[in-house]
C-alpha cells in the first residue's frame, strides 16, 4: 500500500481488528489502491486504480514468513497470464507448511476458463466459486454436476449460489444449507464475506452444513449495509443472527 491516507486506514482497521500487520508493505513512491463500486437495483460495477496492486503477484509471496499460519487463503487468480506461479506457489505452501489452503478462483475476465485449473486442486483444502464460475469452469450446464467433478480432486468444493443458498461436496457427499432472507442494499463483497463466515466454521472444526449457515449467514448481513465491509458481523452477532433466524422458522 501508499504512503498515504487509504494506507494508514487499512493499517488502523487492522490493528483495531487485531489483525497481524508485519508484513504489509509500504511504496513511498505509489499510491494505495481503491475502487469505487457504482450499485443500483439491478446491478453494479466498480471503478478501479490498481496503485500499489501493480506490484504484487504470487511470486513476492514468501512462504517461509507465513510458517506459522494455520490456514492460508488465496485469491488473485487470472488464467494463462499467472497459472504456473499460482502451481508453484500451492506446491510449496503443501510441502513447506502444515497451513490448510482455501481458494476463491473468482470471475475469468479473460473469458478462458483454463481447464487447467484441475492441476491447481490436490493442493487445496477448500475450494470457493459461485454457481456461475463453476459452470463455467467445470464445462456444466448444473453447478451440482460441476462441484461433484471439482470434489472428485479437492478436499472441499463449496459453490455459492446466491438465493439458493451454498453447497459443499466432499467426495461425492452433498451439503446443502438454505440462504437466509434479508433486506438486501448493496451486495458487494458478499462473496468475500461468505468466504470468511465458512472458513470460520470450517477452522472452528463444525461440520460442512454448520459451516455453510456461517458463510450464508455473514454474506447475508453483509448485504444489509451500503459498503464491502460495513454490514460485516462480529462472531457474536452471527451466532445470534443465525439462532434467531432459527427461533423464527420453528414458531411459524
Amino acid at each position: 500500500m501508499g504512503d498515504d491516507f487509504y494506507g494508514t486506514f487499512i493499517r488502523k482497521i487492522f490493528r483495531e481488528n487485531n489483525i497481524d500487520d508485519s508484513l504489509l508493505r509500504t511504496s513511498k513512491t505509489q499510491k494505495t489502491g481503491i475502487s469505487l463500486s457504482f450499485t443500483n437495483e439491478k446491478d453494479r460495477s466498480f471503478l478501479t486504480f490498481r496503485g500499489t496492486n501493480e506490484r504484487i503477484n504470487i511470486d513476492t509471496v514468501d512462504v517461509e514468513k507465513v510458517n506459522d499460519a494455520s490456514h492460508i487463503h488465496v485469491t488473485g487468480y487470472a488464467g494463462s497470464a499467472n497459472h504456473d506461479s499460482y502451481l508453484r506457489f500451492l506446491r510449496r505452501i503443501k510441502e513447506e507448511t502444515q497451513a490448510t489452503v482455501s481458494f476463491d478462483l473468482g470471475w475469468d475476465s479473460t473469458g478462458e476458463w483454463k481447464r487447467e485449473i484441475y492441476q491447481l486442486f490436490p493442493y487445496i483444502d477448500v475450494l470457493f466459486m459461485n454457481e456461475t464460475e463453476a459452470r463455467h469452469y467445470g464445462r456444466k450446464d448444473d453447478a451440482r454436476e460441476a462441484a461433484l467433478d471439482f470434489a472428485a480432486y479437492c478436499r472441499l468444493a463449496v459453490i455459492k449460489m446466491g438465493k439458493q443458498g451454498s453447497i459443499a461436496v466432499k467426495g461425492k457427499d452433498i451439503y446443502e444449507a438454505a440462504a437466509y432472507t434479508v433486506e438486501t442494499i448493496d451486495t458487494t463483497g458478499a462473496g468475500d464475506s461468505f468466504n470468511a463466515g465458512f472458513l470460520y466454521g470450517f477452522l472452528k472444526g463444525k461440520s460442512p452444513e454448520d459451516s455453510l449457515r456461517c458463510g450464508n449467514g455473514c454474506g447475508a448481513l453483509s448485504v444489509t449495509a451500503l459498503g464491502g465491509n460495513t454490514g460485516f458481523p462480529t462472531e457474536s452477532r452471527l451466532m445470534e443472527f443465525i439462532q434467531t433466524y432459527k427461533e423464527r422458522r420453528m414458531a411459524k
